[in-house]
């Protein structure tokens, strides 16, 4: 997966650019754009009690932790094919696949 970094253009080439390695430096979070939302009081009173009993600053933060929670309360698919068998790799030379 590519990475975003500056682009630099070489001196030689002006169509030719490559982008550049950032030097050890901590990136800094993205701040994306607040956006307003439009909720009823129940849910935002409901928003406030899960912020207060978690200890999180942000509804943002309530939000992501509601999120996580449900995904974690998602059975699993584990099994949910029987009738395919188990898994096995084939053993042909897969370019792709790391030494074990």
């Amino acid at each position: 997966m590519l990475k975003a970094g500056r682009m630099i253009q070489l001196q030689d080439s002006k169509n030719h650019q490559i982008p550049a390695k950032s030097a050890g430096r901590k990136k800094n979070p993205v701040i994306s754009p607040k956006t307003t939302i439009q909720i009823n009081q129940m849910t935002k009173i409901i928003l406030e009690q899960v912020k207060e009993m978690e200890h999180l600053e942000t509804y943002d933060d309530v939000i992501n932790f509601l999120f996580k929670e449900r995904r974690n309360s998602l059975p699993s698919t584990f099994g949910c094919m029987p009738e395919c068998g188990p898994f096995e790799r084939e053993e042909e030379d897969d370019p792709y696949r790391l030494p074990s």
